[in-house]
């Protein structure tokens, strides 16, 4: 996995990707509550995109890659099941995986209310069991970009194991363009972000590191309750080329890869903040 959390550079900044936080943080009791109602709300873009864009996004999917009821269609960080339920609805089986116990609650819930051909696992996609035989994965919402290079590669290859001959994988990235956005500094405020962090009164701190040399930034919160608690997640966003991703899914190797500009089928601009790849094992 990652180096040990904390280890230095020696230019007073954490070392690239030297703690990874993502499943503590989804499993937080009040961050989970709080990120599965950004998920819910139909134009909120703080945890997806907004409702109108999934349901473009879906219908795209479900057409360029052929899916029919016959299709098995795997989905990385699923979430409370906002792709995966409205591909399920159009009869595709699907199989969703996420590290959060509370958005998978919801996922399953929803497609056992909704009779859909969907299954929802809690785990960690780095990690645990895939499963195969899929036509399709999706990794969706700029998480690839999360992830450091070692662990996308090892993530691709697994993905690539688990799809059948000529099936394909589809997600979306951080454009370089992004980390012009991300400046250096430290914010600290009383209830940061409005008691986003906790149900109790805290003081949060984001430390934001940038690492012009790889288009790195490490957004780094550590909240301090009144109650002697303090916790601590790295969020880190890595923005990438589309030679870098073109360069990492032949490493895996993939084929036939493609870029676009979103996940409903835009097409690609080298100027945009996001764009979105494709790759087929053959």
């Amino acid at each position: 996995m990652e180096p040990a959390a904390n280890a230095g550079t020696g230019h007073g900044r954490p070392a690239p990707f030297s703690a990874y936080t993502t499943p503590k943080l989804w499993n937080d009791p009040h961050i989970s509550s709080q990120m599965l109602a950004l998920h819910l709300a139909a134009d909120e873009t703080a945890a997806s995109r907004p409702h109108r864009f999934i349901e473009a996004s879906t219908s795209w999917i479900a057409a360029e890659f052929g899916l029919g009821r016959a299709s098995r269609v795997l989905d990385l960080g699923c979430g409370p099941g906002l792709y995966a339920n409205q591909l399920a609805s159009r009869g595709t089986q699907v199989v969703g995986i996420d590290v959060s116990a509370r958005s998978v609650r919801h996922a399953r819930l929803t497609a056992q209310r909704d009779a859909l051909p969907a299954e929802f696992r809690e785990g960690n996609y780095l990690v645990d069991e895939l499963g195969g035989g899929y036509d399709l994965a999706c990794l969706i919402y700029e998480d690839y970009c999360a992830l450091s290079p070692s662990q996308r590669t090892g993530l691709m290859v697994r993905v690539r194991k688990a799809l059948n001959q000529g099936g394909a994988v589809l997600f979306d990235v951080t454009a370089a363009r992004r980390f012009d956005a991300f400046r250096d500094g430290s914010v600290t405020e009383r209830n940061l972000m409005g008691g986003f962090w906790s149900d109790r009164p805290y003081i949060g701190t984001c430390e934001t590191w940038t690492y012009p040399e790889l288009r790195l930034a490490l957004e780094r919160y550590t909240i301090r309750t009144d109650a002697g608690l303090t916790r601590q997640y790295w969020n880190w966003t890595h923005c990438l080329t589309r030679d870098d991703v073109l360069k990492e899914l032949q490493s895996v190797p993939f084929d036939e890869i493609r870029f676009f500009g979103d996940l409903a089928g835009a097409e690609y601009d080298s100027s945009a903040t996001t764009f979105a790849a494709t790759a087929v094992r053959s």
